[in-house]
């Protein structure tokens, strides 16, 4: 029970400290932006390893376990694909985006000389437990009175974003923070 209480915090702060490396490749003008290779295999692999793991330690903590292979399997099926389909991309003339979990994937696109202007915003909501959660927003709003609401919510979005801004900075098309 001691060495459980040491080691799951230990391997979450392995795990957080693992994520985020974004790679970046140019194309001509065009950037593109995903995951490095190694972020999604280690999930990968994490995932595979958490399920024979969890099924010899559901013998001496049953709760432990069974998270550990439920966990692992959510983590090699689920996610690890996920983040080897992550993609951004940014051109001078288009951003497009293509984020979410396996099977339930957003792709947004946004032409440069559609837009009207941009904003920046962000939402927070309650979680379970009253817990805050703050949801960070690329609202672009188009020449035809529409809007595309691009969600900022992962490292490849957030590192495209930042070219995406300073493509439109330089049409000379409005931006304003509202985070």
């Amino acid at each position: 029970m001691r060495l459980q209480r040491y080691c799951l915090p230990l391997v979450a702060l392995c795990a957080l400290s693992l994520t985020g490396c974004v790679s970046e490749s140019t194309d001509g003008s065009t950037r593109v932006y995903t995951y490095q290779f190694w972020v999604p295999m280690s999930v990968l692999l994490g995932g595979m390893v958490a399920g024979p793991a969890g099924w010899f330690l559901r013998l001496s903590s049953a709760r432990f376990g069974w998270a550990l292979m439920i966990g692992g399997l959510i983590a090699a099926l689920g996610f690890a694909p996920s983040l080897f389909l992550d993609k951004a991309t940014v051109s001078e003339q288009q951003f497009t985006q293509r984020t979410g979990i396996w099977g339930m994937t957003a792709v947004h696109t946004v032409n440069v000389d559609q837009l009207s202007h941009v904003r920046l915003t962000k939402e927070e909501s309650r979680g379970r437990r009253g817990r805050k959660n703050t949801s960070y927003y690329m609202i672009c709003h188009l020449k035809d009175g529409s809007q595309e609401k691009v969600p900022l919510g992962n490292s490849v979005a957030e590192a495209a974003a930042g070219d995406f801004l300073q493509v439109v900075a330089s049409h000379n098309i409005p931006i304003s923070d509202e985070t």
